[in-house]
């Protein structure tokens, strides 16, 4: 059997790389995962190509407080293990919910590790679209942005997951449902307490929850 290769470390994010593009399409993710299943390491390397920036979003939009090598570490090690779980991928199911459902292990193994040990680094900068507010707007929509983020980080982390999961990565019901591995009666009412929750943190913080957030 011919050796398969590690995916190809990410390039850095160029400053002209949109994260409203839309996704590829999903045959084609699974046309490369069957390729890398037989041993082509360059279908692999391409896989990572088209989705580790939806790895990458979703890592950060859980607010870990991970350095920016750290953050990059944790997309290659996604990607390590999808290719260690190639002959258990179903090949009928598009490709982006499974490989998110094995960041979210990356993910809670990171927040283990991490709440063991003390923090290091800096956090990787967040990105904004430019803002066209004067100084206060602006002040005022930072506070904010503070507040949302320290009330997602008061939730439990299997909370933040599924609320990343759905406003930040965008996953439809079923897409949650695979990357979650559970039904979607049951990841529709996960969803919906770890929004309760949530709600409620914002409200302590005196921030309306959006409607959206909520359903």
């Amino acid at each position: 059997m011919a050796e398969r290769a590690a995916p190809r470390p990410a390039p850095p994010p160029s400053a002209s790389a949109s994260t409203t593009s839309s996704p590829p399409d999903a045959v084609d993710d699974q046309a490369l995962l069957a390729r890398a299943r037989r041993g082509d390491g360059e279908a692999m390397g391409l896989l990572y190509d088209r989705r580790a920036r939806d790895v990458e979003r979703f890592l950060a939009g859980l607010r870990l407080g991970l350095p920016a090598a750290e953050l990059q570490d944790a997309v290659q090690e996604t990607f390590l293990r999808l290719l260690g779980r190639l002959d258990v991928v179903d090949p009928d199911r598009p490709v982006r919910p499974f490989l998110l459902g094995i960041a979210r292990h990356v993910a809670l193994d990171l927040q283990r590790r991490r709440a063991s040990g003390p923090a290091t680094g800096d956090a990787a900068p967040d990105e904004r679209a430019p803002s066209d507010e004067g100084p206060i707007g602006q002040a005022d929509a930072r506070e904010e942005r503070a507040l949302v983020h320290e009330a997602l980080g008061a939730l439990e982390p299997e909370d933040r997951l599924l609320l990343v999961l759905r406003h930040v990565n965008g996953l439809t019901m079923q897409e949650l449902s695979d990357a979650i591995d559970r039904s979607v009666p049951t990841a529709r009412a996960r969803l919906r307490a770890a929004a309760a929750r949530f709600a409620r943190e914002l409200a302590r913080r005196g921030i309306p929850p959006r409607e959206e957030v909520l359903s």
